[in-house]
């Protein structure tokens, strides 16, 4: 199996591998993309988000964008030991699955066994995503046996030759509909009832200092801007007495919103988030969406300098 490297340039370290690690296990994804692992690897390593992985794997080749021995941000678990201990893995092709996806998942997990042997380690290091913040991934991997796939990271590690992969199974019948939930406190009135879908809008005195969302299938994270200050760390939770991941805000003016929704493997075609906000006694900003595969976006709502006072949310 073909390894390349195309390691981030050193003078971006401080955006996605700020620290030096020693690596005590191995964090397992999949891209919920189509794109090759070179792709992956090139568009991570040159836009501004911290998010990070060091390795992307596909069906012909294994690509590194980030040396072992610095950490990446990888895990949602911010300085936990996914993010800062983690050598984080994404296989390819996971979107549409098929023949591609299923010979990258049988390089990853040769691989993996290869990173065992030179570490030392035993299985116990392998682990995945989901075990660090809840969020389903890698998603076609688990949707086919998570334990399926450690025994052909193990066959490798024991230098067996590894069953062969199961054949993809058709998904379920798509959802019609996802309903989001969202509420905000404002610094006039505190936290006020959740809103569902455009039945209403958040908000009511004032401006927003704190922002709260859920989804009835998938996932979201979602972050706020400060008024005169900086964009805080995605949240993905949605509890209003959890301060750490259950809301996004500090307390202070918010005067911009970015929303990311994640769209599970049973329901197609892909869904996006689609939101607006308006600033304290004016009119609604044009609307902001996510991409189409719901992990990246065009752009935030609101304007820097200028608070909010309302929030509408709406998945489609």
């Amino acid at each position: 199996m073909k390894i390349i490297q195309n390691l981030v340039d050193p003078s971006r370290y401080s955006i996605k591998c700020p620290y030096a690690m020693t690596p005590t296990r191995v964090v397992v994804h999949n891209t919920a993309n189509d794109a090759p692992a070179a792709n992956e690897i090139a568009y991570m390593i040159r836009n501004d988000n911290e998010v990070s992985f060091h390795y992307a794997v596909d069906d012909q080749e294994v690509v590194q964008g980030v040396p072992e021995n610095r950490n990446t941000w990888n895990a949602g678990d911010g300085n936990g030991k996914g993010n800062r201990e983690g050598i984080a893995v994404e296989i390819c092709y996971s979107l549409s699955g098929g023949e591609k996806f299923t010979k990258a998942e049988q390089n990853a997990a040769e691989f993996i066994a290869s990173i065992l042997k030179r570490y030392g380690w035993g299985m116990d290091k392998v682990t995945k995503h989901q075990d660090y913040n809840g969020k389903y991934c890698p998603h076609r991997t688990l949707d086919l046996g998570w334990d399926r796939f450690l025994k052909m990271v193990e066959a490798h590690l024991n230098g067996d030759k590894p069953a062969p992969s199961p054949t993809p199974t058709p998904a379920p019948k798509p959802a019609k509909t996802v309903d989001v939930y969202y509420r905000v406190r404002t610094k006039a009135d505190g936290w006020l009832p959740e809103v569902k879908n455009l039945e209403d809008y958040a908000g009511f005195t004032g401006a927003v200092t704190d922002v709260a969302v859920r989804v009835s299938a998938g996932s979201v994270k979602y972050r706020v801007h400060i008024k005169g200050g900086r964009w805080l760390p995605y949240v993905t939770g949605c509890n209003i007495n959890d301060a750490a991941n259950g809301y996004a805000g500090n307390g202070l003016e918010i005067d911009a919103v970015e929303v990311y929704y994640y769209t599970p493997d049973n329901i197609r075609p892909y869904k996006k988030a689609k939101y607006r906000v308006a600033p304290v006694n004016g009119s609604y900003y044009p609307w902001q969406y996510d991409n189409e595969t719901g992990n990246g976006q065009d752009g935030y709502a609101g304007a820097f300098g200028k608070p909010i006072g309302k929030l509408q949310i709406v998945i489609e």
